[in-house]
């Protein structure tokens, strides 16, 4: 199980990239951002030792960050909006749903929250920012 965990971030990366307005996608957080929107994966946690799992099996926790733009504006928040509906061509629900093995890195992928809507500071900048919290099963 050595690359699973970065077998699974790539998968979601991935199936992000299947939404045409997300300009950058990132597995780290990078230092400065040029292209908007952005997205910045990164592994959050992993459950360990559940019983009932067999052995090499593991359910992990992502993060994606979805930035929008570095300037607060009405036309930011409500493009961000469009993110986070549950359908539509820019809707990340849609996107991962479809396909729920991300690539076939995971035995099955889901958004679970999205969080933190509002500003976010990386590398320096100010930008208009929401979390959405995935959850996915490997075994």
């Amino acid at each position: 199980m050595a690359s699973e965990i970065a077998n699974a971030k790539d998968g979601l990366l991935t199936r992000l990239a299947t939404i045409s307005a997300i300009k950058a996608t990132f597995d780290y957080p990078p230092d400065g951002l040029n292209e908007f929107p952005a997205a910045v994966v990164r592994f959050e946690s992993r459950d360990v030792g559940q019983q009932t799992m067999g052995s090499g099996t593991f359910v992990g926790t992502f993060v994606m960050t979805l930035l929008i733009s570095s300037a607060a504006t009405k036309q930011a928040f409500d493009e961000l909006d469009t993110y986070m509906e549950p359908a539509g061509t820019n809707s990340v629900e849609a996107a991962v749903n479809g396909d729920n093995t991300w690539g076939s890195t995971v035995d099955d992928g889901r958004l679970v929250g999205i969080s933190a809507v509002g500003f976010r500071e990386i590398g320096g900048g100010r930008y208009v920012a929401a979390d959405f919290a995935f959850t996915c099963l490997k075994s």
